[in-house]
C-alpha cells in the first residue's frame, strides 16, 4: 500500500476549462447578489483575474522563508482579499468589512459549482482506492478553491487527506511544503509516490525521497520534462504506483 499525493490543475483538473467557467460563475453570482449588466461583471471578473496573476507572480519573486507558515498563508488570503477589492471597486460595490474571508466564501460558492476533472479522473481513483492506495491532494491551492473543486468533481470522499495552502502553508517548490504534506498523511517521505505535472514541485519531494511521477498530458510542452518516469494519463498510474519504489 503506497500513499499517493495527487497534484489538482493539470493532473486531476483541467486549469484552463476551471478558469474560464470560474469567470463565468464569479460573474453570474455577483449578478445575482448585487445587480448590474452581467456582461460588465464578466469583463471586471476577467480583469481582475489578470491582476490577480501578476500580483501571484509578484508573491511567487519573494525570498523562500517568506514563501514558507503564517507569513506565506496571510499573504495569499491578501492577494485573494485584492482581487475581490479590485474588482468590488471598479463596479461600484461597497466591499463587507471582513473582506479575506468574503473572498473565500465566495471563491467556495463559484467553485463548487464547477466539475473540471479531467474524464479519467474517477475511475483512475476508484482503481487505486480499490488497491488499497491512500490519496492525498497536493496543491497550492486554499481550501475554498482545493476542497472546493474536488467537491465539483464529485471526488471529495476519495481522499484521505489535503495538503493545502492552509495545511502545507508553503508552495510545493519548498521542501517545507512536503515536510508539512508527510507530517499530515502521517506517512514517511519513502513511503510516497508524488504526482505532479511540473517539475519543480516534484524535485523537493524526491530529495527528501519519495518517488515521483510526472503526468504531462498531449499538448504539454516538452520542455517541462524532469527526470521522473512520465506518464500521459491517471489511468496509467494504478500500474506505476504497484511497481517497486526503489526502481
Amino acid at each position: 500500500m503506497a500513499t499517493v499525493f495527487l497534484d489538482l490543475y493539470g493532473v486531476l483538473a483541467d486549469g484552463r476549462l476551471m478558469d474560464r467557467r470560474y469567470n463565468e460563475r464569479m460573474a453570474e453570482i455577483l449578478w445575482r447578489r448585487y445587480g448590474g449588466v452581467l456582461e460588465d461583471l464578466r469583463r471586471l471578473q476577467a480583469e481582475s483575474f489578470a491582476w490577480y496573476q501578476a500580483e501571484g507572480a509578484k508573491l511567487d519573486e519573494r525570498p523562500g522563508p517568506e514563501r514558507e507558515g503564517d507569513p506565506w498563508v496571510e499573504a495569499v488570503r491578501r492577494l485573494n482579499a485584492g482581487q475581490v477589492r479590485w474588482m468590488f471597486d471598479r463596479a461600484g460595490i461597497a466591499p463587507p468589512p471582513e473582506l479575506a474571508a468574503f473572498a473565500e466564501e465566495l471563491e467556495a460558492e463559484a467553485v463548487r459549482g464547477i466539475d473540471a476533472l479531467y474524464p479519467d479522473v474517477k475511475p483512475a481513483l476508484a482503481a487505486l482506492r480499490e488497491a488499497g492506495h491512500r490519496l492525498f491532494l497536493s496543491t497550492n491551492a486554499n481550501r475554498s478553491n482545493a476542497e472546493s473543486a474536488l467537491i465539483g468533481g464529485g471526488v471529495r470522499d476519495l481522499f484521505d487527506g489535503l495538503a493545502m495552502l492552509e495545511t502545507a502553508r508553503a508552495k510545493k517548490d519548498r521542501p517545507y511544503y512536503w515536510r508539512r504534506a508527510f507530517e499530515i498523511a502521517a506517512t514517511r517521505p519513502a513511503e510516497a509516490v508524488v504526482v505532479d505535472d511540473v517539475a519543480r514541485f516534484l524535485a523537493p519531494a524526491a530529495a527528501l525521497g519519495s518517488r515521483c511521477i510526472q503526468l504531462l498530458r498531449p499538448g504539454r510542452p516538452a520542455g517541462d520534462r524532469g527526470p521522473w518516469r512520465i506518464i500521459e494519463s491517471l489511468r496509467a498510474l494504478a500500474g506505476e504506483v504497484g511497481r517497486d519504489n526503489l526502481e
